[in-house]
């Protein structure tokens, strides 16, 4: 079903970062509640392959000209990039929150089903952006 509504809404659904620019960023950023008493992590930078590295500043260049992300030159937490190998042989780049994860309290009332999520949006001006073609958001 998603499939077919991607392909029925394909002139207004976004596909990438740069089909959204003037997102007010009071719509699309998230603040997380870090506990203050946990100490900061700094991840030691990673090595990648060419290919790799070659998908890596893709994606980043993608995300900077959306003005997704920004530069942090003595950022307080450091987490690496990670590629994840897609079933049709290309990259997917994720981040590893594995660190800050911890220092997050557990959310007491956890996402419910996507299903229920997508279905109570419809009628609504703003709805997050989801990404459900590619399986992440």
């Amino acid at each position: 079903m998603l499939v077919r509504v991607h392909k029925e809404y394909r002139d207004i659904i976004k596909w990438e970062p740069k089909d959204m620019p003037g997102v007010d960023p009071e719509v699309s950023v998230q603040q997380l509640y870090v506990d203050p008493h946990y100490k900061t992590v700094k991840q030691k930078k990673w090595t990648f392959s060419e290919e790799q590295g070659e998908v890596i500043r893709e994606e980043v260049d993608k995300l900077l000209g959306a003005n997704a992300i920004r530069e942090l030159l003595f950022p307080t937490w450091l987490a690496n990039g990670v590629l994840v190998p897609k079933p049709n042989g290309t990259w997917r780049m994720c981040t590893d929150f594995t660190s800050i994860n911890e220092a997050c309290p557990k959310d007491f009332y956890p996402l419910p089903n996507i299903d229920r999520l997508v279905d109570s949006s419809a009628g609504y001006k703003v709805v997050d952006f989801l990404d459900a073609f590619r399986a992440y958001h």
